[in-house]
């Protein structure tokens, strides 16, 4: 008889923790904005939507957003060739921490631009998928980088270093290498900047 009062309290009790817990954000909550944008600069939720429309251009089907993670996450032909009758069942994620370049790529083969999001050094095969693959799909789970077919693609690869300047990481298309000492020995600037 005394286990049925006990019973009825740990139910309660864990009934009172469920409901105390915080809903996960939602998806693009602008929670994970850390930075203002600068004026004349696009906003969190903006900046989100050109990405998104960028993506959706060539594929209605695909989709860009932010995760309750506070991931970028991209769903279509990510990573991969256009296969006819290909399903979007799980997305390719990136934390905007992670990211250390994002370069945008012409495609002289299929005249379908790309946006490639790279993982910095530190943070090797940062990009993941998210969900099962179908039976088309034969990468492994984890990469150094996701590449996203999209238009247009410099505009969008800006979106995209805005984004992640937005979420809190930093991201460019120029980095900079340690320079080796001139030869001729005469005062030079310390670093060599590279464009892609």
């Amino acid at each position: 008889m005394r286990a049925k009062p006990t019973i009825y309290a740990i139910a309660a009790a864990f009934s009172l923790v469920a409901c105390s817990t915080p809903p996960p954000p939602a998806i693009d909550s602008p929670v994970f904005q850390k930075r203002a944008a600068l004026p004349g600069q696009l906003g969190y939720l903006e900046t989100i939507k050109f990405i998104d429309d960028g993506v959706r251009y060539i594929d209605p089907s695909a989709q860009f957003f932010v995760s309750p993670d506070g991931e970028m996450c991209f769903r279509g032909l990510v990573n991969r060739q256009q296969v006819q009758f290909e399903t979007y069942s799980n997305f390719w994620c990136i934390s905007p921490y992670a990211v250390s370049n994002v370069d945008a790529l012409e495609n002289n083969v299929s005249f379908v631009n790309e946006v490639r999001l790279w993982c910095a050094h530190a943070t090797p095969q940062c990009a993941h998928r998210v969900g099962s693959p179908d039976f088309l799909d034969t990468s492994p789970g984890i990469g150094n980088s996701i590449l996203v077919q999209v238009t247009p693609f410099r505009p969008t690869r800006g979106a995209v270093e805005h984004l992640v300047y937005l979420m809190g990481g930093n991201a460019s298309d120029t980095w900079l290498l340690p320079r080796t000492p001139p030869l001729s020995g005469a005062a030079d600037s310390n670093f060599v900047t590279r464009a892609d």
